[in-house]
């Protein structure tokens, strides 16, 4: 069929726009240093996070889910425009593809990112899941306060995110969504494969930690300090400028 052509064509376009990092991006941009060769040095935003600070790691956040989730939502319209019925299947290949040129990109010899940001893009785009994705974001973000095992806190939202999606599809019991379904699972052992190594460490004890409350008490700090020197060298200046 024509419209398996096609499906297969957004996956390639998803997987070629997945190739674009953000956190390669933004590192180099604000602090003009390789993200991969810092941190943990994966460049994804778990690691701008520990080396950039909360609002770079929020930055990539963001835009690594509109990569996911905007091309994906487009082919969405467009084959279900053409080919009504099969706008979900295509809009879940297409963000799987997203997700693999972000874990495997062919320009940066296949070394990428984890796909957590990606996957929270491709849930949050769809207008099934949308606003269930949120709400898991939401209480992901209270449990950062308290978890310092980040990878824990975004597989956690991956995995309750994916059971709820096999949920929606499965109940309509549509043929073409068993296709989403296994969609959905390869994407999670994906994610499970990618972060094989931070289990590894968790059992190790070796495992980093990202204490979030320090971050942002380092940022208010730094802020603090910097509006501090800035008044003492205003109020330096006004002194000199009186003697003269």
């Amino acid at each position: 069929m024509i419209v398996v052509l096609y499906l297969f064509i957004g996956m390639l376009v998803g997987y070629l726009i997945g190739n674009i990092n953000f956190a390669r991006i933004f590192s180099w941009a604000f602090g003009k240093k390789d993200i991969t060769t810092v941190g943990s040095k994966n460049p994804g935003t778990m690691n701008m996070l520990r080396t950039r600070g909360f609002g770079e790691a929020l930055l990539t956040l963001a835009m690594e889910g509109i990569k996911s989730g905007l091309p994906a939502l487009a082919c969405y319209f467009l084959i279900e425009h053409y080919f009504a019925g099969w706008g979900d299947v295509a809009y879940y290949m297409t963000a799987f593809g997203v997700i693999l040129g972000h874990c495997f990109p062919v320009f940066y010899k296949f070394k990428g990112g984890k796909g957590i940001a990606c996957t929270f893009g491709m849930f949050l785009f769809n207008p099934d899941c949308w606003w269930f994705a949120l709400a898991i974001f939401a209480i992901c973000f209270i449990l950062v306060f308290f978890i310092d095992y980040m990878f824990i806190i975004s597989l956690t939202f991956s995995f309750t995110m994916t059971v709820y999606a096999c949920c929606v599809y499965g109940i309509q019991q549509r043929f073409l969504f068993l296709f989403i379904i296994l969609i959905l699972a390869v994407n999670l052992a994906l994610l499970l494969f990618k972060h094989r190594f931070n289990f590894q460490r968790l059992f190790n004890g070796t495992e980093n930690k990202v204490h979030f409350i320090d971050k942002l008490r380092k940022k208010k700090s730094v802020n603090t300090e910097t509006a501090i020197n800035s008044e003492e060298k205003a109020d330096s200046d006004e002194i000199s400028t009186i003697e003269k």
